[in-house]
């Protein structure tokens, strides 16, 4: 019962997340589907050493902490990609994110 919840409660503050970046002009279609099959590409790194090895195996360990420093370098490549990625109106995500927090 409580995952229900959770999942209600998770597309709830994704629904409204949308809604706000697309009356900002900020929101992309694409750069969505691309974080979804990001996120779904670090659970199979993750995921993939879990379910197909001996958990108490002598290299259970070792592939596990591979595969987590593989997918913190991929996390860093896609925020590093998302702030070049272009918004409709031509700015950089980065750009927009600027000025709508202008220095005070």
């Amino acid at each position: 019962m409580g995952w229900i919840l959770f999942g209600l409660a998770q597309a709830i503050v994704i629904w409204s997340g949308i809604r706000r970046e697309q009356r900002a002009g900020e929101w992309s279609w694409s750069k969505f589907v691309f974080a979804l099959a990001f996120a779904g590409l670090e659970c199979g790194v993750l995921l993939v050493p879990i379910l197909t090895m001996d958990l108490k195996g002598p290299w259970f360990v070792p592939v596990l902490a591979g595969a987590a420093v593989v997918a913190a370098a991929n996390f860093v490549w896609f925020i590093l990609v998302c702030r070049r990625w272009r918004l409709p109106d031509g700015r950089t995500s980065l750009e927009a994110w600027r000025d709508d927090h202008p220095k005070e």
